[in-house]
């Protein structure tokens, strides 16, 4: 099957490193027009470098092409090694250019009674049924867990790209299901350098857990100031965008445009990538789901405005087949048009907010990762 266009509707940046000549990195950006990105986070603009966008609406080529759900896994299937039921475009090599389906597991522990272990036949993409739902979109990626036996079968898809620094990242999202699943949208370098957006089934479906970590001492005592759970929020099991903004201070998350967290604890410091999973392992947190029962995150879009450091693939590569020197950047024009990702006609379609003055040149970027601290000077000279 040939990729559908509007799946990646991207200006590609191509770099062939020595040595590497099989292996571009590509660099998607559907507004080659834009010198910039500017974000509004706190009543404050902050500028990002690069933009993406992955659609999952439009993916179905035939009425009824995904409209069955895949079977789950079974008690004897619990390697991670199954595929994922759509070969053609969750396997496809602009797929895989950008998303790593993960087949990782952890065993049961004592807190964790509930062996883990992720599966690519967990992740796929649905066609809306309009006997069942609402929504006017055709088709959605899914992440599901499934309760067995023995064991959970869960779902994690990692963006390939390692080396955000500070971004806005946004899903537009819903979760279903029974209790005992945790649904999480996040940031991650390590333990200490993590942004959370968690949705728990267990929860009221007006709470909504915002968390950097880590959320625990040494000792396993929670930390009352890493976490923000707000509980009158609307209802996570209809579609609302989620957002994280992480800038160097300060953590923000917004609902449907609207701010409703932040925290100075523990904002991350390390390049890290973006993480979505769908998972329980039966413990405290994510509670334990009834044997048989199943939950799913349906997604139809994911958006990133960001900043980079250091290479594409983080240090050392992560857990990459292949390794990749570094990512190319875009030739640095300053802000000179700045283009913004809220408000717009249509999502994923960046329209031009600001144009320097003429006589001004462009407003310089202080470096492409450290982009949000010429706030000042670029909003300076826009207004001249």
């Amino acid at each position: 099957m040939i990729f559908p266009a509007p799946v990646l509707i991207f200006a590609f940046f191509f770099h062939i490193y020595p040595g590497f000549a099989q292996n571009a990195t590509l660099l998607k950006d559907n507004s080659p027009n834009c010198s910039c990105y500017v974000v509004e986070t706190g009543g404050t603009p902050s500028y990002f470098q690069y933009h993406r966008f992955w659609d999952f609406r439009n993916v179905a080529t035939t009425k009824n092409e995904y409209t069955v759900t895949p079977p789950a896994v079974n008690n004897s299937q619990d390697a991670g090694n199954e595929l994922t039921p759509d070969q053609a475009f969750l396997n496809s090599s602009a797929w895989n250019a950008d998303w790593g389906i993960q087949d990782w597991g952890k065993p049961s522990t004592n807190d964790f009674p509930v062996r883990m272990q992720n599966s690519p036949a967990n992740v796929y993409i649905q066609q809306n049924n309009v006997s069942s739902y609402a929504s006017d979109y055709d088709t959605y990626l899914t992440l599901r867990t499934v309760r067995l036996d023995d064991f959970q079968s869960s779902a994690e898809v990692e963006n390939e790209q390692k080396n955000l620094m500070h971004a806005s990242l946004r899903v537009k999202a819903r979760v279903v299901g029974v209790k005992g699943a945790v649904a999480g949208f996040f940031t991650f370098y390590d333990d200490n350098n993590e942004s959370d957006i968690e949705i728990l089934t267990d929860d009221p479906v007006s709470m909504i857990r915002y968390t950097n970590q880590p959320s625990v001492d040494n000792s396993g005592n929670a930390i009352p100031q890493s976490s923000l759970n707000p509980s009158n929020l609307p209802s996570w099991d209809t579609w609302h965008t989620h957002r994280i903004d992480w800038l160097p201070k300060q953590s923000f998350w917004y609902l449907d445009s609207v701010e409703v967290a932040n925290n100075t604890y523990s904002v991350p410091r390390k390049p890290s990538g973006l993480v979505m999973n769908m998972w329980s392992d039966g413990g405290e947190w994510s509670g334990n789901m009834t044997v048989g029962g199943s939950a799913e995150y349906h997604i139809q879009w994911i958006e990133m405005v960001f900043n980079t450091s250091g290479p594409v693939y983080g240090p050392g590569g992560g857990n990459r087949k292949r390794e990749v020197a570094g990512l190319e950047k875009r030739k640095n024009n300053g802000c000179k048009i700045v283009c913004r990702v809220d408000g717009v006609k249509n999502n994923g379609f960046p329209e031009v907010a600001h144009v320097s003055a003429a006589g001004l040149g462009s407003v310089p970027i202080l470096s492409p990762w450290s982009l949000v601290v010429a706030v000042g000077l670029v909003t300076a000279m826009m207004e001249v």
